[in-house]
């Protein structure tokens, strides 16, 4: 059960709406929100000076190593209160938590009692140069985690229907537990798709997911499509739309939902994107 929600914010716009969407899924399922901002630690530090080094330059560059983490702390203290002020404000409890190191890393300890993580597209990780970049941070968590990851949209809206892609690996699996949970919890229809070349193995898949729906008490509708996976379940996405994948396998190389099919999915849907990996 979906209860405790971790919230990732840095000072990107892409966070702003990650903090719509932890509210949002609070409310609707009755939990609260742990938001963390980690301050890199890694920008603070001061490079290697030999025994050669003047003293003068050494105390330089500890003077500014000192002002860069009290400016990242001051940032993050704000930032911090500003969200905890609006959380509190939707009628969500809300803890808040700033950390120092590495972001991924503080992150995912950070996340260890919370049964979901929630975090921009586009954290400040990202280059500048790639518009549809994920950033360092956002990779090594959707790698790692064991928490489903949901990564926000483009902007904010209710979820009005959750869009499964199924392939029947082990994590598609996980994910279609989250994907109908959220389904029953918020009250929406559900529509599972299957992309394959063997109809008669698309149909096996969909099959897994129509049995445990039928467990569940709640209605599905499937679909099964040829094509590029990616580009399938992209144009099947709807305004409103909750897309749910399992995201790179256990180890063994997939045919998709996996690497550059669902790298494919985060850098072009606008619609919010729930991964179990």
């Amino acid at each position: 059960m979906i209860q405790s929600i971790l919230l990732a914010v840095d000072l990107s716009p892409s966070a702003r709406v990650a903090v719509q969407w932890a509210i949002y899924l609070a409310r609707k399922l009755e939990g609260g929100v742990h938001a963390v901002f980690v301050t890199d630690a890694r920008l603070t530090e001061v490079g290697f000076y030999g025994e050669d080094a003047r003293p003068e330059m050494v105390e330089a560059a500890l003077r500014l190593r000192r002002e860069n983490q009290e400016q990242l702390e001051a940032q993050g203290e704000r930032l911090l209160a500003s969200i905890k002020r609006q959380v509190e404000a939707a009628g969500v409890e809300c803890r808040s938590e700033m950390l120092s190191g590495v972001p991924a890393v503080r992150l995912l300890e950070a996340a260890s009692d919370s049964d979901l993580i929630v975090m921009g597209r586009r954290g400040e990780s990202a280059g500048l140069g790639d518009t549809k970049g994920l950033g360092e941070v956002v990779e090594r968590v959707l790698r790692t985690a064991e928490q489903p990851v949901l990564l926000a949209g483009a902007e904010f809206q209710d979820i009005s229907r959750v869009l499964l892609g199924f392939d029947g690996s082990k994590p598609a699996r996980e994910a279609m537990v989250y994907a109908i949970e959220l389904a029953q919890r918020l009250a929406v229809p559900v529509q599972v798709v299957s992309v394959h070349h063997d109809d008669v193995i698309a149909r096996r898949q969909l099959s897994t997911v129509e049995h445990y729906a039928e467990g569940h008490r709640i209605e599905i509708e499937t679909a099964i499509r040829k094509g590029d996976p990616a580009d399938v379940i992209l144009g099947m996405a709807q305004p409103g739309d909750l897309i749910t994948i399992g995201a790179f396998g256990d180890g063994r190389i997939r045919e998709w939902l996996l690497g550059s099919t669902t790298e494919a999915i985060l850098r072009a849907a606008v619609q919010p994107v729930l991964l179990h990996r």
